[in-house]
């Protein structure tokens, strides 16, 4: 009995403290959501559609890159920090010299790529330069990892919350004083730069246990157990972001900067399972130790939960599409209206993929994973070869919808049906 009572007792702990983590998330998601929607879109408006798409091509270039140098590590580390919080030291060390080597290697090379596509005289490959440098300062995050594996994403949401308000104060002062674009490209460096030291400097205030190492071993098992994840975040980012690319080559810069003004107000959306999952997962993962049912049904009322949610959020967009569009971005994109009622659809899919990706790491089936992304990836270059000639943007937006569904449903019908089961809402008799 004392030791049934212990266990309810540390339970209900963790619950409280991962209560306590969503809130600071939360906290941290609004505040980057509705501060990068309200000046993203005064800077859209200010750059207006061309040089917006422009701007927004080199971010979608940078971001295939920026995909390889996390090294599909998040999830795992967080769980064994969060399960071995002795050797965080040497699981933390292994993570930053990885992610620093990979981050600075994927700098050059793709500023490489770039000038052999665009000539090394290009005045993009500045621009690209500047936001490329992301992939550097990207290796700092390993402290978010440890702070969200113990459950203390406060630390993380004040130093980023700085560095955030930092390099969108500057954007408004850029915007203020007539700049030009290649000056917003420079504030997305410094933000990761800011962001880098905030996070440096809470770190030491708050450690771990010991100094960080860095183990050859350690970094072969990680690996070893993260590359289908690396995979998959490259799979994933190609069929998000190669649809920006295709528009830029195939309709201009123009169409593209009215079709990425649409976004952000449909992924404003998505922080929300994000913060949910990313609270619970030390508390889901404990349920997987404890008891195989317990796990599933915790699940299954997750994804019960996320289906309302994203109906909500489509039924509110499509009631409020055509005033926010209008008041935030201003006459020149109204265009943008109708791509904006279809794209918000992948709140369902994406919300549900969030989920999922509980059920993947505590299951370790990174092999579903990669037959996911790689079938939303193909999806979503064939789709968008068809459809873009025919409907323009409007086209993409239907094949991100196509995209994602199939990725998150479709293939679990035929490969997991364990995981779709729970995907519709219904408990798993395991």
């Amino acid at each position: 009995m004392p030791s049934l009572l212990r266990n309810k007792l540390n339970g209900r702990v963790r619950v409280l403290a991962a209560l306590k983590n969503s809130g600071w998330l939360f906290l941290d998601k609004v505040l980057r959501a509705l501060i990068g929607l309200l000046v993203g879109a005064w800077v859209a408006r200010y750059l207006g559609p061309s040089e917006f798409g422009e701007l927004t091509y080199y971010i979608a270039f940078i971001a295939i890159f920026q995909s390889v140098t996390n090294l599909g590590l998040d999830g795992i580390a967080v769980r064994d920090v969060s399960s071995r919080p002795y050797e965080a030291n040497l699981i933390l060390g292994t993570i930053f010299r990885l992610r620093f080597i990979v981050g600075l290697t994927c700098w050059v090379l793709s500023m490489l790529i770039f000038c052999m596509s665009h000539g090394v005289n290009s005045e993009g490959l500045t621009i690209l330069g500047l936001v490329g440098m992301s992939l550097i300062f990207q290796a700092a995050d390993v402290v978010d990892l440890w702070f969200q594996g113990t459950s203390q994403s406060k630390r993380t949401v004040v130093a980023k919350a700085f560095s955030y308000l930092i390099s969108n104060s500057l954007r408004i002062i850029l915007i203020l004083n007539h700049a030009p674009m290649a000056a917003f490209a420079g504030v997305i460096a410094l933000e990761a730069a800011f962001t880098a030291l905030a996070l440096y400097f809470s770190y030491k205030r708050f450690p771990c246990d010991g100094q960080w190492n860095q183990n050859y071993q350690v970094a072969k098992n990680l690996l070893k157990e993260s590359w289908p994840y690396l995979v998959s975040g490259l799979s994933i980012v190609i069929y998000m972001r190669v649809d920006q690319l295709m528009i830029k080559n195939m309709l201009g810069e123009s169409e593209l900067g009215i079709y990425a003004s649409i976004i952000p107000i449909s992924n404003i959306w998505n922080m929300i399972p994000v913060i949910i999952c990313t609270s619970i997962a030390p508390f889901i993962a404990q349920k997987k130790v404890e008891e195989t049912k317990l796990f599933n049904r915790a699940l299954v009322l997750v994804f019960r939960l996320f289906w309302l949610l994203s109906c909500v959020t489509i039924v509110l967009t499509w009631c409020l599409s055509s005033y926010l569009v209008e008041y935030l971005y201003g006459d020149t994109y109204l265009s943008a209206i109708p791509v904006l009622n279809i794209y918000v659809l992948t709140s369902i899919p994406v919300f549900m993929g969030v989920a999922q990706g509980l059920w993947l790491l505590n299951q370790r089936r990174s092999d579903l994973a990669i037959i996911q992304t790689f079938s939303g990836a193909v999806i979503s270059v064939v789709g968008n070869l068809v459809l873009l000639p025919i409907w323009g943007i409007k086209g993409a937006a239907v094949t991100a919808v196509l995209a994602q569904t199939v990725s998150c449903f479709f293939v679990n019908g035929i490969f997991a049906r364990e995981l779709f089961m729970m995907q519709m809402g219904l408990t798993s008799k395991k």
